[in-house]
């Protein structure tokens, strides 16, 4: 029971504390600045956790029906990583960006799980690489989105094969059971 209500802490202080206000937004690309004061981990092969500071997210912009999220500096003039996202839905819309977590081992950096922009029911639900999946997956106890692409190229991305992780380490189909529904 102590460690629920640990867990409860901890998810509701990461939850409110660990995103400041969105400081700028456009609507097109979803362009979302964030400051973060604690790392967090995210998909992607080439960066896989960012340190406290500012971060720009944007919806790459894609002829392809997937949602391909590129997360940059602050001054956008280096790409971080670029993350194929799946759609997720919440039952109203926020007033701010929203951003949920999975659960990771103690003393390891929160994980990415969603994002929801702000006024949209619409939101992404992030699938990481299989390794940092597996990873994710045995400390939430939770089937984890997983992208199988070689590289984090948006064009790979776009025909890339999704499923999911088991917290056993195992491939699955991805379902429904997953989502963050609110």
């Amino acid at each position: 029971m102590k460690r629920l209500s640990v867990f409860a802490f901890t998810s509701c202080l990461v939850f409110f504390g660990l995103f400041a206000a969105v400081a700028k937004a456009d609507v097109l690309n979803k362009k979302t600045i964030i400051t973060i004061n604690a790392p967090v981990k995210v998909p992607g092969h080439r960066v896989t956790v960012l340190p406290p500071g500012k971060y720009v997210l944007k919806v790459f912009d894609s002829a392809a029906t997937r949602n391909i999220v590129q997360i940059f500096n602050e001054d956008e003039s280096e790409l971080l990583t670029t993350v194929l996202a799946i759609p997720n839905y919440r039952l109203r819309p926020g007033e701010r960006s929203e951003f949920t977590f999975w659960e990771t081992p103690a003393g390891e950096p929160v994980a990415l799980r969603s994002w929801f922009y702000p006024g949209d029911s619409n939101g992404f639900e992030f699938a990481y690489p299989r390794r940092t999946a597996t990873e994710v997956a045995s400390a939430s106890r939770k089937n984890i989105p997983t992208v199988f692409a070689e590289t984090e190229e948006a064009n790979q991305l776009k025909e890339a094969r999704v499923g999911a992780t088991t917290p056993e380490g195992s491939e699955a189909q991805l379902s429904s059971d997953y989502s963050n529904k609110k």
